[in-house]
């Protein structure tokens, strides 16, 4: 594409044969300075993922792509007449956006309740692309900009046909003699992430040996694989046990498995499966939620963890459970320790804390969007809760781990 050629006239070229919104980042503002279509800021990508693809980790020329937790794909591709520019692409995904999945990109995008409607009209309308689909866009537009080559399979993660056979030798040559020790592996895993100790993974070693858990697949590769599904599974459950928000939980299981189902080159897959239990352990320990095996009380944590962007009461809560109101909240507050309202709000702060490191969403918009009454009363609540006040927290993160 010729230098003197506009960047804005081809989105507006292409916006009407692909229906995937299109942004044009520019580097030195660290902004979007055009969208297609014409678009209010709340539907922009979050500014997370603009970073990781401005980053452009594992891209394959002028392109990159990552996926979100909830499944879907944004993709980039830079430009050689213009290096202060990135073309980004999407979000796209495989099926139509769920009311859970709405409920992740609310909290992804900070959407406050009252323009939630709008925001999920715009991206019932963004039409359903599979990856490899969307890759072949992301080629036809590199090809378009830089007169470079590549095709979707290039930019998939690579395919190894040696390394499987390889490893089908080995695993024909111990499949008759190793032992199975699915039980150990699972007790271990699932009392880490139940706590929330990622720290304590660094001690074991994720390898074809550690993984072996007996014969669970025709192939060696098919066999990491369905370990990487298992794996992902005893995580699942052990994170919702610890406290992550079911979705949430059911979410990331998704995007691991999907991701193991389009590698095939096995040092890729024992990476993956390492990070698994270290991504649930994380979250379980962001989280930083009680426990408890009673189910009441667990129900109610899901409600509030849930409903953490609404205006929500003691009241909510109760009626939720089916109990009144002054039974359930000494009840809750004898098996916990603290009241109803006390981890509403204590909900309120961790999201807080996540939505200012994470996101360049203004005090005012977070204090909005978490149902405060007022930006004063969110700032006065989070220096009450974590002494330092939110922008103190957002321009340095670690400084409560040193109060």
């Amino acid at each position: 594409m010729a230098r003197t050629n506009s960047f804005t006239d081809f989105l507006k070229m292409l916006y009407p044969d692909s229906n995937i919104p299109s942004y044009l980042y520019r580097f030195s503002e660290q902004k979007i300075v055009y969208t297609e279509p014409e678009q209010s800021a709340l539907t922009y990508p979050p500014a997370k993922y603009l970073s990781r693809l401005a980053k452009r980790p594992g891209a394959i020329g002028h392109i990159a792509y990552l996926s979100t937790d909830y499944g879907s794909y944004f993709g980039c591709v830079s430009a050689d007449t213009d290096p202060d520019i990135l073309l980004v692409f999407g979000p796209v995904t495989l099926t139509p956006y769920s009311d859970s999945e709405f409920h992740q990109m609310y909290i992804d995008y900070v959407v406050p309740q009252g323009s939630r409607g709008e925001f999920s009209e715009f991206f019932q309308r963004v039409p359903q692309f599979s990856l490899n689909s969307f890759l072949v866009k992301l080629s036809f537009i590199n090809y378009c900009l830089n007169g470079e080559m590549l095709s979707a399979q290039e930019l998939l993660p690579r395919q190894n046909i040696q390394a499987d056979r390889a490893a089908d030798k080995l695993y024909e040559k111990r499949s008759d003699s190793v032992h199975n020790h699915s039980h150990e592996i699972e007790s271990v895993i699932h009392e880490i992430i139940r706590t929330g100790k990622p720290e304590a993974l660094a001690q074991l070693e994720f390898n074809e040996s550690f993984a072996n858990v007996g014969i669970i697949g025709p192939t060696a590769l098919r066999q990491i694989k369905n370990t990487i599904i298992v794996i992902t599974t005893v995580a699942t459950r052990a994170a919702i046990d610890g406290g992550l928000d079911t979705d949430a939980a059911y979410q990331l299981s998704d995007s691991f498995i999907q991701t193991a189902e389009s590698l095939s080159d096995p040092d890729a897959l024992y990476e993956l499966m390492g990070r698994v239990a270290y991504t649930f352990a994380e979250r379980v320990k962001e989280a930083q939620m009680p426990v408890s095996t009673d189910g009441i009380i667990q129900n109610a944590i899901r409600f509030i963890q849930q409903n953490v962007c609404e205006h929500i009461t003691a009241k909510d809560v109760a009626e939720h459970t089916g109990f009144s109101r002054s039974y359930f909240s000494t009840y809750f507050k004898k098996e916990l320790g603290f009241s109803v309202n006390a981890f509403i709000m204590r909900c309120k702060m961790e999201e807080a804390k996540q939505l200012l490191k994470y996101t360049d969403k203004s005090v005012s918009v977070i204090s909005s969007y978490l149902c405060f009454s007022s930006q004063s009363h969110f700032q006065t609540a989070f220096k009450k809760q974590f002494g330092v006040t939110p922008l103190q927290y957002r321009k340095d993160p670690d400084c409560l781990e040193s109060r």
